[in-house]
C-alpha cells in the first residue's frame, strides 16, 4: 500500500520540485528574463481575460486542424494497412514506395501545400494527415503480420470466411501495435499543426509563438508551451483511456509496460 502511494505521489513531488526551481533559479543565478521568466510571471500571463481569449480562440483552431489530420491520417493509414496486409501483390507493389515516402521528412512540404491551398485550414490539416498517416500505416501492417499461424490455421480449418477471420483473429491481435501507432500520430499531430502555422498561418498557436517571438515576450511564449503540453496531455490521456477499454484481455501490468 505505501508502495502504491509513493508511486502515485513521485509525479507531483517532481513538479513541485521542477516548479520551485524555474520559480527561484532566474533570480538566484541572474538569469535575464528573456532566456527563463520565472514561473509566476509565465503563470500571471493566463491571468489577462483578453490573452486569455486569444489563446483559447487559436487554441481551438491548432486543436481542429491537429485532430481533423489526425483522423483523416490516422483513418487512411489503417484502412491502407489492412488492405496491404492482405494481399502480397498489393504489398510487393507499394511497400517500397512507402518506404520511400515515409524516410522524406513530411514537414518540408509544408511550404509547398501552402502555396498550393493557401494560409487557411486545409494545408494544415494535410500537413497533419500526412505525417500521421505513417505511423499508423507501419504499425497496422506490423500487427496484422504478427498474428500466430496456429491461430490463423485454426480459423480456416473451421471454415470461417475471410471477413471474420479479419474482424474476429487480425484486428484483436493488432490492437496493440494500432493504438502504439496512434500514440506516435498523437505527438506528430500537434507537430504538424505547429509547423504548418509558422510556414503560414492566419489563426493558431503557432501563429502566436512567432508574434510572441518577435515581440521577445518570453514569458508568453512559455504560456503557449504550456498549452500545447496540456494539449499533448489530453490527448496521450484519451489514448490510453481507449488503450485500457480495447485490450481488456491484456494484463494491466503488460499494458502499462506498452504505454
Amino acid at each position: 500500500m505505501k508502495d502504491n502511494l509513493g508511486y502515485k505521489l513521485a509525479p507531483l513531488i517532481l513538479f513541485v520540485f521542477v516548479a520551485l526551481i524555474w520559480e527561484y533559479a532566474p533570480t538566484l543565478f541572474g538569469i535575464p528574463e528573456f532566456v527563463l521568466p520565472r514561473l509566476s510571471r509565465v503563470v500571471s500571463v493566463f491571468a489577462d481575460p483578453r490573452t486569455l481569449a486569444v489563446f483559447f480562440d487559436n487554441g481551438l483552431v491548432t486543436l481542429l486542424e491537429a485532430l481533423v489530420g489526425l483522423l483523416i491520417g490516422g483513418g487512411l493509414g489503417l484502412a491502407f494497412g489492412v488492405v496491404l496486409s492482405q494481399s502480397r501483390l498489393l504489398m510487393k507493389m507499394f511497400y517500397p514506395y512507402i518506404v520511400a515516402l515515409q524516410c522524406m521528412p513530411k514537414v518540408a512540404l509544408a511550404p509547398l501545400l501552402v502555396i498550393w491551398f493557401g494560409f487557411g485550414l486545409t494545408s494544415k490539416i494535410i500537413v497533419v494527415a500526412l505525417l500521421c498517416f505513417f505511423p499508423m500505416l507501419v504499425n497496422t501492417i506490423t500487427g496484422l503480420r504478427s498474428v500466430s499461424r496456429d491461430n490463423l490455421e485454426l480459423f480456416r480449418a473451421i471454415g470461417a470466411p475471410r471477413s471474420a477471420t479479419l474482424r474476429h483473429l487480425y484486428i484483436p491481435a493488432a490492437l496493440p501495435n494500432i493504438l502504439t501507432g496512434l500514440e506516435l500520430a498523437i505527438v506528430v499531430s500537434l507537430l504538424g499543426a505547429i509547423v504548418g502555422e509558422f510556414v503560414g498561418a492566419e489563426k493558431g498557436l503557432g501563429v502566436l509563438l512567432v508574434q510572441a517571438q518577435f515581440q521577445m515576450n518570453i514569458p508568453a511564449v512559455f504560456a503557449i508551451l504550456l498549452i500545447l503540453v496540456a494539449l499533448g496531455l489530453l490527448f496521450s490521456l484519451s489514448v490510453k483511456f481507449m488503450r485500457q477499454r480495447l485490450l481488456f484481455w491484456i494484463p494491466q501490468e503488460a499494458k502499462q509496460v506498452k504505454v
